[in-house]
């Protein structure tokens, strides 16, 4: 059975508003989530941090990724790093920067001996690790198995009428190497 990106989850997407509401209270300051700031004089250089405060002084990322990182996830968090010392060269104030990840084998990893982790150490960035509730685990997996079935169904479903030449409009589609039959079907522009 094949399972759903971790990274496109809708309860990934929870769980990140679950951590940020966390941060705000822990850290007993109201951020904006996700606030353009511009790095230049134009409209396309921007960064967008998970959380911010002018006042406080604070800016920091979430990663909502359960277990050990992989080189995409590490190549994400060293992105964000470089956002975050940006933002201190160009508004010439020291902020608090933070990581702020949900498990523990991720917050081991960030303080190791990496390269990552050196560089967190030697820019004093901060790794905060909020454990999400064993019940938001549990629905995490459970949505990602049920959003799987619901797709395997509507899949089975498209090829049962392939099968009986019924013809089937699609909005958006991509074929999947898994069902290759499903390139027969007619999409519209």
């Amino acid at each position: 059975m094949t399972e759903l990106h971790k990274s496109s989850s809708h309860v990934q997407m929870l769980a990140e508003d679950i951590i940020f509401q966390e941060v705000e209270k822990i850290l007993d300051t109201k951020f904006e989530k996700n606030k353009k700031l511009y790095m230049a004089n134009n409209s396309y250089t921007y960064i967008q941090p998970d959380f911010y405060s002018w006042e406080a002084g604070i800016v920091g990322e979430i990663f909502a990724h359960i277990g050990k990182s992989k080189k995409a996830q590490y190549n994400k968090i060293s992105n964000d790093i470089l956002k975050m010392l940006l933002l201190e060269k160009k508004s010439g104030k020291q902020f608090r920067k933070i990581i702020v990840v949900c498990d523990d084998i991720e917050y081991q990893q960030l303080q190791g001996k990496s390269v990552l982790a050196e560089s967190i150490r030697e820019f004093g960035i901060e790794i905060m690790c909020i454990d999400l509730d064993e019940t938001l685990r549990i629905d995490h997996h459970f949505l990602k198995k049920n959003l799987f079935v619901e797709a395997k169904m509507i899949i089975n479903l498209l090829l049962f009428l392939n099968l009986y030449k019924i013809p089937v409009y699609l909005h958006r589609y991509e074929i999947n190497p898994m069902y290759p039959q499903l390139q027969y079907f007619y999409v519209p522009y």
